[in-house]
């Protein structure tokens, strides 16, 4: 690892699925100024994801995960009491557990790399695994992206108080080829529809301030939002 945001990265034992679920949260960390490089094995990696089959397995499986204590594991489980590696997935591979997690290891990875005290480092791994998700994603979602609006056939205004849903929202938008803009809350959403017309609207419920259904209500009461899809999104 050259840098703090330049990381070496190597999977073992996942199937495809899975891997493609890392890969694409990891793009997404490189369209926002993370530098990846794939290594072909362990020896040249930074971060190391693997399933635990491939931590622990027969003899073939343990020689792709030998000589790896300068690295930084995260273990992909059934089992959500896993404590292998340094960093745990549990499965099902949900989005959002995958963002969080990866962000914790690639920080942790950096520290490692950069630190020249082992007890520095694990005394920092707590509190890193403690950060909430909103805190441990680097790259904010907020920014507005209308410089792509030509490049994409629908405009959406993703309105919520979590980082994390934001985040997980841009991704999938991205996917459907849907530019999107952000709000953290109801009052900043009402004030970004009066400049700006949207296609789609993705409308958290409960928010600090006006809740998603007032905001609803409010959006439905002017002209050009009376038709507009709104999905309401909610935890339960």
């Amino acid at each position: 690892m050259n840098n703090k945001n330049s990381i070496g990265i190597h999977i073992i034992g996942l199937d495809d699925k899975e891997s493609a679920i890392f890969n694409r949260v990891i793009a997404f960390n490189v369209t926002h100024g993370l530098i990846k490089h794939d290594c072909s094995d362990t020896s040249s990696a930074d971060l190391i994801i693997l399933s635990e089959a491939h931590f622990s397995g027969p003899t073939e499986s343990t020689e792709n995960t030998k000589n790896t204590e300068d690295k930084t594991l995260l273990v992909v489980s059934n089992d959500s009491d896993c404590q292998l590696g340094d960093f745990q997935a549990t499965r099902p591979l949900l989005i959002t557990r995958v963002m969080k997690t990866l962000q914790q290891a690639f920080d942790f990875a950096s520290l490692k790399s950069i630190s020249k005290n082992n007890e520095t480092v694990e005394g920092t791994l707590s509190a890193i695994n403690d950060t909430p998700v909103e805190e441990s994603i680097v790259v904010g979602v907020t920014a507005t992206h209308n410089n792509n609006k030509q490049e994409n056939n629908h405009h959406a205004l993703v309105i919520d108080d979590s980082a994390a849903i934001r985040k997980q929202l841009e991704l999938e938008l991205r996917d459907a080829n849907i530019s999107a803009d952000f709000a953290e809350s109801g009052e900043q959403a009402l004030e970004m529809i009066k400049n700006t017309q949207y296609d789609l609207i993705f409308l958290d419920i409960i928010m600090p301030g006006i809740d998603g259904y007032e905001t609803c209500k409010t959006m439905r009461s002017i002209t050009d939002y009376k038709k507009t899809p709104i999905i309401m999104l909610s935890g339960k």
